[in-house]
């Protein structure tokens, strides 16, 4: 992380950045130069062998900008640049230090959590909203259960728009909708896991953008 009374951490960050992008811009020059009349973490040769590289690389019209401000040895570098320097290892440590690489993402975790949201995110059936919480989920089966007892009653269920009252056939065609679509939640994070073992799924963004099912469907396959 940067240092907040420094100034040239993220002037050394973006000019390495640029150069890796193989840019070649004025400003890249300017502050290769002035890192290297600074000795900036002690590889003052390596800044003023990548400013005059990249001054060489200039437009005319910039390239005389900048030579215009250079002392003689300066700019007799510019003038003998043919190869990008290498960038020193003391220099790539420091760097690495600021950004340090994030942590690697748990993806069998990842892909738990993503099938935990599709399961409980509810379904529509027949145009009704139905939510598939684990505590609706719970309370589904118990009806469910109910009703097979007691085929010729009605219940009152509770959906995200208000009650309504359903049939044993009706409370029974919702615990299927239901079981079907957590089934297939739970089938879906079977089938990436196994992608996760085969390393054909390598990142969390693979895993959002795999077939998940909604309202009840089966899981990609």
């Amino acid at each position: 992380m940067y240092r907040i009374d420094s100034m040239y951490e993220p002037m050394v960050e973006a000019l390495l950045s640029a150069r890796t992008e193989n840019k070649a811009d004025r400003w890249m020059a300017c502050v290769a130069f002035w890192l290297g009349r600074q000795q900036i973490y002690n590889v003052p040769d390596f800044w003023l062998a990548l400013a005059a590289k990249i001054t060489s690389s200039l437009q005319d019209a910039d390239k005389s900008a900048i030579l215009d401000q250079l002392n003689s040895k300066e700019a007799a570098l510019v003038g003998s640049a043919v190869d990008w320097p290498e960038t020193p290892g003391s220099l790539l440590a420091i760097v690495a230090g600021w950004s340090p690489e994030p942590a690697p993402v748990d993806l069998y975790a990842y892909a738990a959590s993503k099938r935990y949201a599709v399961e409980t995110g509810g379904i529509v059936l027949n145009g009704m909203r139905v939510m598939t919480d684990r505590a609706s989920q719970s309370l589904i089966t118990g009806a469910y259960n109910y009703v097979q007892a007691n085929p010729d009653i009605t219940v009152k269920f509770k959906t995200s728009g208000g009650f309504v009252e359903l049939t044993a056939a009706q409370m029974t065609a919702i615990a299927n909708a239901v079981g079907a679509h957590v089934q297939a939640a739970f089938a879906t994070e079977g089938e990436i896991n196994q992608q996760i073992i085969a390393g054909t799924i390598t990142k969390p963004a693979e895993i959002d953008a795999f077939g998940w099912p909604s309202n009840g469907d089966s899981p990609a396959t």
